[in-house]
């Protein structure tokens, strides 16, 4: 049988192939191990999987650095038995892959909420089928998030830096978003924001278009799995506000993205976040500000403004990167396909099946994953 898809971490030291390889058609083969082949199912409805692996399918180059680098990705016409693992997005697909075979590995991928996909066919249809989850939720097998925190060896700001950081912010809040209609409602919040007297500029699709901005990198830089993307015209905007309205589209157990993360946190601009995760978690003590810890939108809308008009104060928030900077998603994206493929090679220790993925990622221990929004009273 031949599946067909269409073309569908702390980094580990570098580590060199342990043979040479030899190529056989879209295989490769190595003396000492069998190769592993990690099969991308739908992969032109994620461009992050088609930025990761470039011009490198059905080869072992991306798993050169790994401890285990015996892997390879396909995608297209493949014979059922030269697939190891199947990696694939129930959001985008009509139908499951076809009957799995013994011993191969359903990887579950996704990185929306089940507000975009609970109603897909297949997503119900995969009980007792998915061994790992490749997610944004902490608890996934293979937990993805849009950037991480690491020490620093020295500071990244001077006390003039920062000086003349704030002497630029002429503005308050800004918010880039692309859609408008969301089950989180952040247009609303907005409004309600802005209703207390906060100023808030909205850019993108549901507000004002920025000429200078690419579409296109925009969502290359949300993720840089490819390591090869370049900043735009995102940092000139953020220089001139204080703000950044971190607002996701759903409200979900660990679902925070690029918006709170590395593609804001590298920018000297103070996020106000609101989502549906533990921010702490995630991000570095008073680095931003969290909605959820006002009582009202008032009540945030005052102590932004008073943040507004307190240079000490307001800087207050820069202080962690002094001692923390940010990394982007392409280190821990490359790890996780170096722990996948050593998984691969070791599967009676990683042997795990979800009786049921659609209540783990809808209803996870019985309890919702989202929630409505609460603060729009």
């Amino acid at each position: 049988m031949m599946v067909s898809g269409t073309p569908f971490l702390k980094m580990q030291p570098s580590y060199k192939i342990r043979s040479s390889n030899d190529v056989v058609g879209n295989m490769t083969k190595t003396a000492e191990n069998q190769v592993k082949n990690i099969y991308f199912y739908n992969p032109q409805f994620y461009h992050v999987f088609t930025d990761w692996i470039l011009d490198t399918w059905g080869t072992s180059k991306k798993f050169e650095g790994c401890p285990v680098s015996d892997c390879i990705v396909t995608k297209g016409e493949v014979p059922m038995e030269q697939i190891d693992a199947i990696i694939f997005k129930p959001r985008d697909m009509a139908d499951c892959p076809p009957n799995k075979p013994p011993g191969q590995v359903w990887i579950f991928a996704e990185f929306e909420t089940p507000h975009f996909y609970f109603q897909s066919k297949c997503f119900y249809e995969l009980k007792n089928k998915v061994n790992w989850t490749m997610t944004y939720r902490r608890d996934a097998d293979f937990p993805i998030a849009h950037g991480y925190f690491r020490k620093s060896d020295k500071p990244k700001y001077t006390q003039k830096d920062l000086d003349d950081i704030y002497a630029k912010k002429n503005k308050t809040a800004v918010v880039f978003i692309s859609h408008c209609p969301t089950v989180s409602k952040r247009l609303k919040f907005i409004k309600l924001l802005r209703s207390h007297g906060i100023q808030v500029d909205i850019f993108g699709f549901c507000g004002a278009k920025l000429v200078k901005c690419n579409e296109k990198d925009r969502f290359a830089l949300s993720f840089n799995v490819s390591g090869t993307a370049k900043p735009d015209c995102f940092s000139t905007v953020l220089s001139q506000y204080k703000f950044f309205l971190s607002l996701e589209n759903s409200l979900c157990m660990d679902y925070t993205t690029e918006k709170s993360l590395h593609r804001v946190m590298c920018h000297p601009i103070l996020p106000v976040i609101r989502d549906g995760s533990n921010a702490t978690m995630f991000h570095p003590p008073h680095s931003y500000i969290y909605t959820g810890d006002f009582k009202s939108v008032q009540e945030l809308a005052q102590h932004m403004k008073m943040l507004d008009g307190n240079r000490t104060a307001y800087l207050e928030y820069f202080k962690w990167k002094q001692h923390y900077h940010t990394e982007d998603m392409y280190q821990e994206w490359n790890s996780a396909f170096c722990r996948l493929c050593e998984r691969l090679h070791n599967p009676e220790v990683y042997r795990r099946v979800y009786r049921d993925i659609a209540a783990w990622h809808i209803s996870p221990r019985g309890k919702h994953a989202c929630h409505a929004p609460t603060d729009l009273l």
